[in-house]
């Protein structure tokens, strides 16, 4: 087991890099999809059969970019949070951070069947394909046998039971 910085496993150290980086792909998406404000006022446009118009149409357009904001920022702060849980050996953050994967696998599954479906599928459907192939790194460098030792409980720093405990006189 070869340890980084304070005794961090290097296949934790690596996770902990990678899932940083998923936190910064998932911010370049967002940023990417600001740029495509017009389209996204286009598709809204034509979803709505041409009765939504001026301020409706751009209420809608603000409030979907607003969303996704949100989103975005929500997800990068996820992936930093379970970076930096994981990096401390929390090994319930590493099995939030598989479940976190579950349900990123899940949501692009569905997202690619309606990328195709729609006839959408575009740059969009590149930051989600790079987006899981990172989380999916992850799981495997938190769940391989070098991090695993790194996960397991262990006693508290500086414990010192209680003298004379547990009684050795009969009760």
């Amino acid at each position: 087991m070869d340890a980084g910085p304070r005794g961090v496993p290097q296949s934790v150290q690596i996770a902990f890099y990678v899932m940083l980086a998923g936190a910064v792909v998932t911010l370049l998406g967002m940023a990417y999809s600001l740029t495509m404000l017009d389209e996204t006022r286009s598709n809204a446009l034509d979803a709505s059969g041409g009765v939504l118009r001026g301020n409706e149409l751009d209420l809608l357009v603000y409030a979907s970019i607003g969303g996704a904001l949100l989103s975005a920022v929500v997800t990068a702060g996820l992936w930093v949070w379970m970076a930096f849980v994981c990096r401390a050996g929390k090994n319930w953050g590493r099995i939030t951070g598989t479940v976190f994967f579950g349900i990123n696998a899940l949501s692009y599954a569905a997202g690619t069947v309606m990328a195709f479906v729609t006839s959408t599928a575009g740059i969009t459907l590149v930051f989600s394909t790079v987006t899981l192939l990172i989380g999916l790194a992850a799981v495997i460098l938190l769940w391989n046998r070098t991090s695993s030792p790194f996960f397991a409980a262990r006693a508290p720093q500086g414990y010192q039971p209680y003298p004379g405990y547990p009684p050795t006189a009969p009760y």
